[in-house]
């Protein structure tokens, strides 16, 4: 049985359980930032059409180590980690396919350039792999790096033939080692792979 002091601690640690059940621990939120490539295609848009034909541009496959929305560092041999706080706003195959779609229709390549979703029959149809799309610190000077496989497919008459293929890939140093200068390169490098692309579907055309 309790008596006077005893009584005293209890009452003090039945205070300081109520007391404990009451506050609320407020952890500052994570800071996320949030990233767009916004790759364009340089100069103005052109509006003569190297074919009167219609391309079929279709969404871009991605290796599943660079598929997610993080920004993605390669550190050693083998050795790779995901950025949790700094991100692309949407995942980069969505982003690189409409981006890709966009220079294509600037470059007037073709006098259509549609996607999946449309009804028009394609005479061309552009499928791409995208296996790298990270920075690269394993290296010195650290580089961002892009690095993507084309195929231009002629489709006629419910056939289709193989008109070309390129793998391509750049890469392009980092000003400093940040997300945000990471990001930078990396809309670079994605640019010198669109120049290079749209200069051998010009050339495959000139042969057709």
């Amino acid at each position: 049985m309790l008596h006077g002091k005893g009584w005293n601690i209890l009452a003090l640690l039945c205070a300081l359980l109520l007391l404990g059940g009451c506050v609320k621990l407020e952890q500052k939120p994570l800071d996320k930032r949030f990233y767009a490539l916004e790759v364009e295609r340089p100069g103005v848009a052109l509006t003569t059409f190297a074919s009167p034909a219609t391309l079929l541009v279709r969404r871009l496959q991605i290796a599943p180590r660079v598929a997610g929305r993080e920004l993605v560092y390669r550190t050693g041999d083998s050795a790779w980690t995901a950025d949790f706080y700094n991100l692309f706003f949407v995942i980069p195959a969505d982003m690189l396919t409409q981006d890709l779609r966009t220079w294509l229709r600037d470059a007037a390549l073709f006098a259509n350039v549609v996607d999946p979703s449309s009804l028009v029959l394609p005479d061309y149809i552009l499928e791409g792999n995208v296996s790298g799309l990270h920075g690269d610190f394993a290296v010195k000077p650290a580089q961002a790096v892009a690095d993507m496989q084309f195929l231009l497919l002629k489709n006629t008459a419910g056939e289709r033939s193989v008109v070309l293929t390129r793998s391509i890939r750049k890469t392009v140093p980092l000003a400093a080692n940040t997300p945000a200068k990471l990001v930078r390169a990396l809309r670079q490098a994605v640019t010198e792979v669109n120049i290079e692309l749209e200069a051998a579907l010009r050339g495959a055309l000139a042969r057709k």
